[in-house]
């Protein structure tokens, strides 16, 4: 009995003695860094300046890989498919836990096939309204669209983009009727506003910020929980109608495939919290609309839960209508 014991507790330090040679060797090769979306867009753009801090701290090469398609469902399943040997890091999108709602099939489960590493980025979103309409406040903004029921169109980038999603959301929990209508791509929705095709839109700051200094178009709102920094004078949409928990931001979170070793996990979780630390970084991601967020493991993890409780419904009811 004894000698069993004794066996036992040495294969617990051989196993623990491996797993902290793995922590202390790794990375030994370049990393791949998977990222769902096409080259040059601010997704892109954001998570290169991400990755060229993380391989600082790391000391090993990041290449960046754009596997873009099918609202990131490529990239998605793809990852999910790949060795646990932390090689193969994953820029994921909030869509990730909506894909089941938007596709007909996805071949992963968002919180079983990845193992979740930490928080990456934020992009809120603002609501501009065409600066024809001379509505300057939510307030005008709400009222006119009450009053003329079905007169007012709100564009979006695409069935199942994230301001697509936030479109659907105001005007289901603001209770108001409103045209949408869908482009492909954010550049054709900028084209339309200006075109006075369309009256307002849900537009990340990069996208927005031009428009608003050529005097094109006005800040209505916010779509985060808080004022931005940046626009404190411009107030949230859950302040300026009242509503309860209205929050819709495109946001990224570092993953990888399901299983990977702790240590390994554990080491690129350490070397994400320098990142963190990293003003220069934070204040060039400012620039770009992006705001840098490094949460823990499980704080990620209950943020895809709750964009999953909050966005799933309105997808299906969408969904349904189409």
């Amino acid at each position: 009995m004894r000698k069993s014991t004794l066996i036992a507790v040495g294969f617990v330090s051989i196993m623990s003695t491996l797993g902290s040679a793995q922590a202390e060797n790794y990375p030994e090769r370049p990393i791949s860094l998977i990222i769902p979306y096409a080259p040059g867009g601010i997704t892109d753009v954001s998570m290169r300046m991400l990755a060229q801090k993380l391989e600082q701290q790391l000391g090993q090469t990041i290449v960046v890989e754009n596997r873009a398609g099918a609202a990131t469902t490529v990239a998605s399943n793809y990852v999910s498919r790949q060795k646990p040997d932390g090689y193969t890091l994953y820029a994921a999108s909030v869509s990730l836990p909506l894909n089941k709602y938007l596709q007909k099939s996805v071949q992963y489960d968002a919180f079983k096939d990845f193992t979740v590493l930490s928080g990456l980025a934020d992009s809120p979103f603002i609501l501009e309204v065409s600066s024809t309409l001379g509505i300057k406040t939510m307030d005008e903004l709400v009222k006119q669209i009450r009053e003329n029921p079905g007169k007012y169109t709100v564009g979006a980038s695409g069935v199942g983009a994230m301001n697509h999603i936030a479109a659907e959301t105001w005007l289901k929990q603001g209770n108001l009727d409103a045209l949408l209508v869908q482009y492909q791509g954010g550049a054709p929705v900028r084209q339309a506003i200006l075109g006075g095709d369309i009256h307002m839109t849900f537009a990340t700051l990069n996208e927005a910020l031009p428009l608003k200094k050529d005097g094109k178009v006005e800040f209505v709102a916010v779509t985060t929980t808080e004022r931005l920094s940046a626009y404190p004078d411009v107030p949230t949409v859950q302040e300026s109608m009242g509503l309860d928990n209205f929050e819709a931001v495109f946001w990224t979170a570092l993953l990888a495939p399901q299983g990977m070793d702790e240590a390994r996990a554990e080491k690129i979780r350490a070397a994400m919290r320098e990142v963190a630390k990293d003003n220069e970084l934070r204040a060039k991601l400012k620039n770009q609309g992006v705001t840098l967020n490094v949460t823990d493991a499980q704080t990620t993890v209950e943020r895809m839960k709750g964009a999953e409780k909050t966005f799933g419904p309105i997808i299906k009811e969408f969904q349904k209508a189409q």
